[in-house]
């Protein structure tokens, strides 16, 4: 045992477990670096305490508020005036080829606000399509159709159907002539398909007066027969005018 013990004293004493001036470097070295290690050390929680932290994440991205006394209200504003027409198209063709779907339009509210107009009829003949969702040839698809259609033979006479001032007159290849008269009280209406025209904007017309000849439907409702379009508007919404006709 003795041996052992002298042969580690000599061991140690040749090579001391520090060298001169190593505990010093260590300590200069901490200091110089103290700073930068606590920085890293505040950097690494925050991470963690964000990471691990559920609440930081539930909280709503949007806060509503209400005055006081005031409860807040869920339910959606209620149009002012009903919907006539659709937005959608039928059930019943839905599962057609190119059913298109057209905008809702004002029902004007007739007998509530301000009567209806009393429409006598432009021309002589049968009523063909209504107004509504129908087949339209023209395109091959079911579309809203804004007015309904006075199925007569091209050159016959078409009649104001009420008094008003002529405000509008126009020639395309899909109406042909189409006039519209303004009828007062936010109605107008108006006629399409016209071959020729007898009245120029601003003319009064009264029931029955003359404006032109039918003529062949144009290329918006080809493949009908000759008839007129006629729609009746209320403040530049299309209305169905059917109830309006006598």
């Amino acid at each position: 045992m003795l041996k052992i013990l002298a042969s580690w004293k000599k061991l140690l004493s040749r090579q001391p477990l520090f060298r001169p001036g190593s505990l010093e470097r260590l300590q200069r070295a901490l200091r110089r670096r103290g700073l930068y290690l606590v920085l890293l050390a505040i950097l690494f929680g925050g991470s963690y305490y964000l990471v691990t932290n559920d609440d930081v994440f539930k909280k709503p991205a949007i806060q509503t508020f209400t005055l006081a006394g005031q409860p807040a209200s869920q339910e959606l504003p209620v149009p002012r005036e009903p919907l006539a027409g659709s937005t959608t198209v039928p059930p019943e063709l839905q599962e057609q080829p190119g059913a298109q779907a057209a905008p809702a339009t004002a029902a004007g509210q007739a007998g509530k606000d301000e009567a209806l107009p009393s429409l006598a009829l432009p021309v002589s003949g049968k009523m063909g399509k209504g107004y509504g969702f129908t087949y339209i040839p023209a395109f091959d698809d079911y579309r809203f159709h804004s007015g309904v259609d006075l199925e007569a033979p091209a050159g016959s006479e078409v009649k104001a159907a009420a008094a008003g001032v002529v405000k509008q007159v126009e020639h395309s290849d899909a109406w042909r002539y189409r006039l519209i008269i303004d009828n007062g009280n936010g109605y107008q209406t108006v006629y399409a398909h016209l071959s020729s025209i007898k009245v120029a904007k601003g003319d009064k017309v009264q029931p029955g007066t003359v404006l032109g000849e039918l003529g062949d439907p144009g290329t918006a409702e080809a493949g009908t027969p000759a008839h007129l379009h006629l729609e009746l508007l209320k403040n530049g919404k299309a209305v169905d005018p059917v109830p309006a006709l006598q």
